[in-house]
C-alpha cells in the first residue's frame, strides 16, 4: 500500500511481505502509480501549492506477515489504522495464522451480510442448504 501523505510530504509504502528489493524492482512502479495520484489531486483540488518534489519515500520496516497469503488482510488494516506512523493497532497480535483467519472470516460475513448486498438473500439461502447437507452426511455416518 502506499499512502500520500501530504502532511509529512513524503511516499509511505507498506509492504508486509518486506520486499527486499524494493529499490530495483517496485520503486518504479510505485513511482508510476504515485504520478498518477498526483495528476488526479492536481485536477481535483484548488490548492495546488503542494510542493510535490520536496516528497520523501518511507518505507515501513516494522511488519512482516507470517505467510505468502496474508498481505490483502493487511493492506486491510492499515487502511484502517494507518497515521503516518507506526501503532501496535496495526498488526496487534497478527503474528498468529488463526486470527488473521478470524478476521478474514469476520470481514466476509460483514460482506456477505451487509444489507446492500445484492447477493444477500441468494448466499444466505445456499449456505442453509449447504449446512443441511452436510448435518445430514454426519447423521447417516452416525448410523453406519
Amino acid at each position: 500500500m502506499i499512502c500520500v501523505n501530504i502532511k509529512a510530504e513524503r511516499f509511505e509504502v507498506l509492504d508486509s511481505l518486506r520486499h527486499k528489493d524494493f529499490e530495483k524492482t517496485y520503486k518504479s512502479m510505485a513511482e508510476r502509480v504515485v504520478q498518477y495520484a498526483i495528476n488526479y489531486m492536481k485536477t481535483q483540488f484548488a490548492d495546488k501549492t503542494v510542493r510535490w518534489e520536496r516528497f520523501s519515500w518511507f518505507k515501513l520496516e516494522k511488519v512482516t506477515q507470517p505467510d505468502q497469503i496474508s498481505c490483502g488482510m493487511y493492506v486491510i488494516r492499515w487502511m484502517k489504522h494507518w497515521e503516518g506512523k507506526y501503532n501496535s493497532a496495526l498488526t496487534k497480535d497478527w503474528k498468529r495464522i488463526d486470527l488473521i483467519n478470524e478476521e478474514r472470516e469476520c470481514l466476509m460475513l460483514d460482506i456477505i451480510l451487509d444489507e446492500e448486498n445484492l447477493e444477500r438473500e441468494r448466499i444466505m439461502k445456499e449456505a442453509t442448504k449447504y449446512c443441511n447437507m452436510k448435518n445430514k452426511k454426519k447423521e447417516l455416518k452416525g448410523r453406519k
